[in-house]
């Protein structure tokens, strides 16, 4: 009897431990993806007018680069002294694009950070102004197990149309005497094209820099066939900079400061990046980028390599070599600026003088000076 009962209970035993072991070792779906941050641009809350003393600017968070700098604005003490001195403040704006930002060109924005393309469109249909260089880059043509360009002949490319991107493809396919008509041109958005090359629907991408990092680390085989420089500009309303030169030039010297900050030390470098990453979680949701040794290395390797940052470059206006005039070709040439579009405007709009008066004015906008605060001073 008492054999009886102790074969039971260990039945017993078994039965529960096997129903217990199947719910801890059943498969379970996999956590849901965070539902996207959806922005609604109009929503913001724009200055309109000059009584409420708000310099609102545009920034595109989702980029580090497009970011690096602006972000640094609003950490900046000596910057919100001058303000404070005017009975002024900052306002952050963020946009996914240069492209969604460019409705709200119409002087709802007074300074955006713009890349080479949604800057020459803004200057060639809007009232604003080029004065300075926010960050330098590279767009890059990656391209699985080729070593060349003349490789990418009949093959699948992938990049986002109407960008420095979709220029700086165009430009490597001329290194080989191709066109866009001799690869299979397959438009996508940014963030679409490290999973389109992962799966094979694509041969090739371009695609700037900070996403082109991540490809490379996460698309087995894939190398850069063929890298060209590119541009970030602050550009500012032009009627926010006549009547209100002085601020322009706070806020123009606020962003030489940055620039020369970021260079002295790896900490400072490394203080900007949490303050992008931490912008972009509140922005996305999510950061694209990790604060560590390999990002810091990119950033004060690529981001700020360039000895003449950030002024812009004396022949930028020139129509022979000018970095503006090759870009601003490529967009009428693809219907993106009209044909009758006219290169006078775009050049006299970019400003080469200004920032080389602040910087001889040294000791009074204090740009070799720095006192960045940990946290936000505005929101």
């Amino acid at each position: 009897m008492k054999t009886r009962h102790v074969l039971a209970l260990v039945l017993l035993l078994l039965v529960v431990a096997g129903v217990g072991g199947y719910f801890v070792s059943r498969p379970t779906a996999p956590p849901a993806a965070p539902a996207p941050v959806v922005h609604d641009y109009d929503k913001y809350d724009y200055g309109r007018g000059d009584e409420a003393k708000v310099i609102d600017i545009g920034a595109q968070p989702l980029s580090i680069n497009d970011s690096l700098f602006v972000e640094s604005l609003f950490h900046d003490r000596i910057l919100q002294q001058q303000l404070n001195a005017e009975g002024w403040k900052l306002r952050w704006h963020g946009f996914t694009s240069g492209g969604d930002m460019r409705p709200y060109i119409d002087g709802r924005l007074d300074f955006m950070i713009l890349g080479d393309v949604p800057a020459i469109i803004s200057m060639q249909k809007q009232l604003v102004g080029t004065y300075m260089l926010h960050t330098a880059g590279n767009v890059l043509v990656i391209a699985r197990n080729k070593k060349t360009v003349s490789e990418l002949k009949g093959l699948r490319v992938g990049y986002p149309p109407k960008t420095t991107a979709h220029f700086g493809l165009e430009r490597s396919l001329l290194t080989a005497n191709l066109t866009m008509d001799d690869i299979v041109s397959i438009p996508l958005k940014a963030n679409e094209l490290a999973a389109a090359l992962l799966d094979n629907k694509v041969d090739a991408v371009a695609i700037w820099d900070t996403i082109a990092v991540k490809i490379l680390a996460d698309v087995p085989g894939s190398s850069v066939v063929y890298s060209a420089d590119s541009y970030s500009y602050v550009v500012a309303d032009k009627d926010f900079a006549s009547r209100h030169p002085q601020l322009l030039r706070a806020v123009l010297a606020a962003f030489f400061r940055a620039t020369h900050w970021g260079k002295l030390e790896e900490e400072h470098t490394r203080s900007m990046l949490v303050w992008v990453r931490q912008t972009q979680i509140e922005y996305a949701g999510k950061s694209s980028f990790e604060v560590n040794e390999k990002w810091i290395k990119f950033i004060r390797d690529d981001a700020l390599r360039f000895p003449s940052f950030p002024l812009l470059p004396l022949d930028i206006r020139d129509e022979q070599k000018g970095s503006m005039f090759k870009r601003f070709e490529f967009l009428k040439r693809n219907g993106i600026l009209p044909a009758n579009a006219e290169w006078g405007k775009v050049s006299e709009r970019t400003d080469t003088a200004l920032l080389p008066e602040i910087i001889r004015e040294g000791e009074k906008w204090r740009i070799t000076r720095f006192d960045y605060a940990p946290d936000r001073l505005y929101r």
